[in-house]
């Protein structure tokens, strides 16, 4: 995110190019396993699949097992938040092709709105995560 942020901030300066967005989009590995594997969690955010694979399969299950359904809407909203994470990498990368192509000042202010929600709701995501279920974490699976 730190990367796409400094392109997009050199991009506005006018210091780079906008192909260097869509380089460093299409070029992230989440892209390209979304192509190959249809998932956006790739090498690039291996810590991100990881831990979306983690929850999905161990973690949320057991949570919610032995919180007694207690954090059932919490999971559901994490699982909710990692889809739209997801889909704004994909309009994300659409936007940087878009601005490839066509450097006006729309594309690149839809690249850059884009850009900013999808560091907004992985900034969002994490914090809910950690301030609702960081001590479940703890009390119920122990050490990870």
């Amino acid at each position: 995110m730190a990367q796409i942020g400094a392109v997009l901030a050199r991009i506005e300066a006018r210091d780079a190019p906008p192909e260097h967005l869509k380089q460093l989009v299409l070029s992230l590995d989440m892209a390209e396993n979304f192509r190959a594997f249809g998932s956006l969690c790739g090498r690039e955010c291996q810590v991100l699949k990881f831990h979306h694979d983690i929850e999905s399969a161990d973690m949320f299950p057991r949570i919610e097992a032995a919180g007694g359904g207690m954090f059932r809407a919490v999971v559901a909203k994490l699982k909710a938040e990692h889809e739209v994470v997801h889909e704004l990498i994909i309009r994300l990368a659409s936007a940087a092709d878009t601005l490839a192509q066509d450097p006006s000042e729309e594309n690149f202010a839809q690249a850059a709105n884009i850009f900013r929600k999808l560091e907004e709701v992985v900034r969002s995501h994490f914090g809910y995560e950690e301030t609702e279920l960081a001590e479940a974490i703890g009390y119920y699976l122990g050490s990870i």
